[in-house]
């Protein structure tokens, strides 16, 4: 037997089904509440994993250091900040490195130990001489040092005694800004109240590969 349903009961039982059907599956709102959680998880994992891959990186592949001083102009003048690379990093001939250097005073604590900028001249077992004309010889061969401001004069050679032979596992360097420049040509002695000398290789902190202050002179180092 049929059950006769009046027409506009029919029609309003129809509407309030679409209407529920509409809630439950098409609304926009309570779809958008459901993700908020979801998406407000995915935002803190992605500044997590932000965070943590920027301190793995400042604390294992790069640095940012601040340079102090005169001694590497023109290359790097003093207040530049520069972009120190660690990771896995092998001294080659030329490169601008950041060092540790026991035998100078420190500005900031007045004790021993200062981080200095210099260049790479001599690897272990080289043999380096500087002439008296200030012209640098690595194995017997002149230097070609287009970086370098000036020659050395006869009275800043240093208290090494030349040639010197760069020890194992050590590198000689020099600042570009050779006659403002406290660096390998400064030994330690017992009248030296200060010195640099030869740099062994667990003192070097990371090699400059780039200079991003000041604004105008941002660029890859040479």
């Amino acid at each position: 037997m049929n059950r006769y349903v009046p027409r506009h009961l029919s029609e309003k039982s129809e509407d309030t089904i679409s209407e529920l059907g509409s809630f439950d599956n098409d609304n926009p709102g309570l779809t958008e509440a459901k993700d908020r959680p979801k998406e407000l998880y995915l935002y803190v994992q992605t500044v997590l994993e932000s965070v943590i891959t920027a301190f793995l990186i400042l604390t294992f592949v790069l640095s940012i250091s601040l340079v102090i001083g005169s001694s590497m102009e023109p290359t790097l003048h003093e207040n530049d900040r520069v972009v120190i690379y660690r990771l896995f990093y092998k001294p080659d001939y030329g490169d601008i490195i950041a060092v540790w250097a026991e035998g100078l005073p420190n500005r900031e604590t007045g004790g021993r130990g200062e981080m200095i900028v210099k260049r790479v001249i001599g690897l272990e077992g080289d043999e380096i001489y500087i002439d008296e004309e200030g012209v640098v010889y690595r194995n017997g061969k002149p230097l070609y040092e287009n970086y370098a401001k000036e020659l050395i004069n006869a009275d800043n050679l240093g208290n090494a005694e030349y040639p010197v032979t760069v020890p194992e596992n050590s590198v000689f360097v020099l600042g570009d800004n050779r006659n403002h420049s406290t660096d390998s040509r400064y030994v330690k002695d017992e009248s030296a109240d200060y010195y640099v000398d030869c740099i062994d290789v667990r003192y070097i902190m990371g090699k400059a590969i780039f200079r991003i202050y000041p604004f105008d002179r941002i660029g890859v180092l040479k």
